[in-house]
Order: structure tokens, then sequence, then C-alpha cells
């Protein structure tokens, strides 16, 4: 059995991509009309966002990107290229 690519709450998404043993995963953040790929998103939800601001960090908590938010709730979209092991992964926000 696959463990889900996603778990998240109302104010954290950990999302599962390439062990850092075995390569580097591409990360886009944007606003989501910007880097939309044109395919189903593998994930869409809410993100409590209080400070306006959207983080990508490591497992361990070390930040790779951040984007300001216009709002207190954010709505992110998620894309990845392949199952487990996802090398691309782009994050859309609104």
């Amino acid at each position: 059995m696959q463990a889900p690519p996603f778990v998240s709450t109302d104010s954290c998404i950990l999302f599962a991509c390439l062990a850092n043993m075995d390569g580097e995963t591409e990360l886009t953040l944007g606003k989501a009309s910007e880097v939309d790929p044109g395919t189903p998103p593998t994930f869409e939800g809410k993100l409590k966002t209080p400070n306006r601001k959207t983080a990508l960090e490591t497992v361990e908590g070390n930040p790779v990107l951040n984007a300001e938010t216009d709002r207190q709730e954010t709505i992110v979209r998620i894309w990845s290229n392949r199952t487990p092991e996802r090398d691309k992964v782009i994050v859309g926000i609104d």
C-alpha cells in the first residue's frame, strides 16, 4: 500500500518529494495563474496565513521558498510530475 502524497492541517501541508539522498526536487512557488501547468492539481485546499506569508520548508524546517499572500486564508494548489518520488513540484497560491 502506497502512502498518500500529502497530509494537511489548516496551517500546514506536508507533501512527499524525492528523498534527498536520491537527488534534488525542483520546486516552484507563485501565483496559481502564473505557475499552473494546465493539468489538474494533486492537491487543492485552503491554508490559514494570518501573517500573509506562504513558505516552503524542508522536513527539518529549513526555508526553501516563500511568497507574500493577499489574505489571511490562502487557496493552495500543488502539481507534481510523478509518484511516489516527485522531483518536480509546483505550488500555486491565490
